[in-house]
């Protein structure tokens, strides 16, 4: 009995030893048949496995040299991507970029980006200006000096093209001009041609003028005036053309070329001895000069104060508006016969009330003729400098402007006593009612600003300000269509505002 039970104990250790060495063997085999592949894989690795490694470029864009101005089109390009087994893969998407300026001449690279790395090539700005449908002023100064002073003439060398074509082409010597518009970053400047010449259909001569028009946002003001000027019929307006500058391998921005204010048989058509004056804000800065008994600082454009200009005539002129200042000022001026019509031609002065007025114009330069030191009378004109006018200077509220305010009325040069006269704001009631200009005006505006398209998007690419407020600038409105807009909606409701009130004189 105890042998068997004995027996049947030792055959159950044995069972459970058996169960235990199944067991083991078969999480050996488990363990070996998920061993086995990762050892198959190690030992099986190729090392010549395709990895990503750079990207190159396969086929050059069609372009590489492009216009002054003109934005890149890399059409034809191709980029790959390279791997370490030696194969290629076509790109469809990379980004290129690019520091250079389009609007100066030179060479750069074009940096082409994707998958974290970059190639690049060449590309260049050369040639002529991108079209923009005006024509172009090409400006190279000698040894490309820079034009950094407004006395000191630089010689250089100019080529205006129009339509692709070189229309003409002249020496000249150049220099900076203008009072505030010259510290701005665009900059005017003063042509001065060796050789008398025609420029653009206008009339010749060897002084020019281009104005650079920095503060306006719709770049019209300056012609509308001037159209506004021969609508009227000055005895002298200045004649422009739009164009494109470039000097010296840099665009410069739209500018107008405009025929100098000087005595002349094409420019302001008074005897060699008479005089072109202006009251000058900047006359401390003129080689001569006189100052009235009103406080009025006069500087001379003819005689030339340098060169001719002797002190016979000086005195003269300094006398007579002294005189005429007087006479203003007392009980008497309205006398038809020894008031102030002694002194003036009157009608010009209505004339020159009227299209300041016409076109809001807050700021001007204001220049006057007299024939000789004889019986002639002072005329007002021409007329010049239009940067703070239709709604813009001096305000700081919403545009557009208000429509009713007047401008050289009140404490402003000789018309605050001249509208005391009722003689006098008849004559320009008068001369109101004989004027019928708001139409063409518009349709100038219309015209202008659609020509000007093009020629807009380059220059306020070239000087970003659209949405900045330049000096006494207005807010600004945000883009060259809504700053035109809200110019072309100031003048028609200041005419409409002007026209009641003269018609109420």
């Amino acid at each position: 009995m105890c042998i068997q039970k004995e027996n049947m104990m030792n055959n159950h250790k044995n069972k459970i030893i058996i169960e235990a060495r199944q067991i083991n063997i078969l999480l050996s085999l488990i363990l070996l048949s998920v061993s086995i592949p990762f050892f198959t894989s190690c030992n099986n690795e190729d090392p010549e496995e395709k990895i990503f490694l750079d990207i190159e470029i396969t086929k050059s864009p069609d372009r590489t040299t492009f216009l002054l101005g003109e934005t890149p089109d890399f059409t034809g390009l191709e980029i790959s991507e390279v791997y370490t087994d030696g194969t290629k893969k076509p790109i469809t998407h990379f980004n290129v970029n690019w520091t250079a300026d389009i609007l100066k001449r030179g060479t750069t690279k074009a940096t082409v980006t994707s998958r974290g790395r970059t190639v690049s090539f060449d590309i260049s700005f050369d040639g002529d200006l991108v079209d923009t449908g005006l024509p172009v002023v090409y400006i190279e100064t000698e040894e490309q000096k820079p034009i950094d002073t407004k006395t000191t003439y630089v010689q250089a060398n100019m080529m205006i093209k129009e339509g692709g074509k070189t229309v003409s082409e002249n020496s000249l010597r150049i220099r900076g001009r203008g009072n505030a518009t010259w510290t701005y970053p665009k900059k005017p400047y003063k042509l001065k041609l060796d050789n008398k010449a025609s420029i653009l259909g206008m009339k010749e001569d060897k002084d020019w003028v281009l104005l650079a028009n920095y503060c306006d946002k719709t770049l019209l003001r300056t012609g509308i005036a001037l159209k506004l000027s021969r609508l009227l019929k000055f005895p002298f307006t200045s004649e422009d053309r739009f164009v494109e500058v470039v000097l010296n391998g840099e665009y410069m921005g739209n500018y107008q070329l405009v025929e100098g204010i000087k005595q002349g048989s094409n420019r302001v058509d008074i005897p060699k001895k008479g005089y072109l004056f202006e009251k000058d804000g900047y006359y401390l800065q003129e080689i001569n000069y006189f100052v009235t008994s009103r406080g009025y600082g006069y500087s001379f454009k003819n005689p030339d104060p340098e060169d001719d200009l002797t002190t016979e005539q000086w005195e003269y002129i300094k006398n007579y508006m002294n005189e005429f200042e007087a006479v203003l000022n007392s009980s008497t001026y309205s006398n038809p016969e020894s008031g102030y019509a002694r002194f003036i031609d009157v009608p010009s002065f209505v004339k020159w009330f009227i299209f300041h007025n016409i076109l809001a114009n807050m700021d001007t330069n204001v220049y006057m003729t007299k024939d000789d030191m004889g019986n002639s009378k002072v005329k007002m004109g021409p007329v010049w400098d239009f940067e703070w006018s239709i709604g813009i200077g001096w305000y700081e509220g919403a545009r557009p402007r208000p429509a009713n305010y007047y401008v050289w009325e009140s404490n402003a040069f000789y018309y605050d006593r001249l509208l005391q006269d009722p003689q006098f704001k008849s004559k320009v009631k008068e001369m109101w009612q004989s004027i019928n200009v708001t139409n063409e005006l518009l349709n100038f505006i219309d015209a202008t600003a659609a020509m000007l398209e093009k020629s807009q998007q380059l220059n306020f690419t070239r000087w970003n300000i659209m949405n900045e407020r330049v000096s006494v600038g207005g807010i600004p409105m945000g883009s060259y269509e809504k700053e035109v807009e809200c110019d072309r909606q100031f003048f028609i409701n200041h005419m409409k505002w002007l026209n009641n009130e003269i018609e109420n004189f």
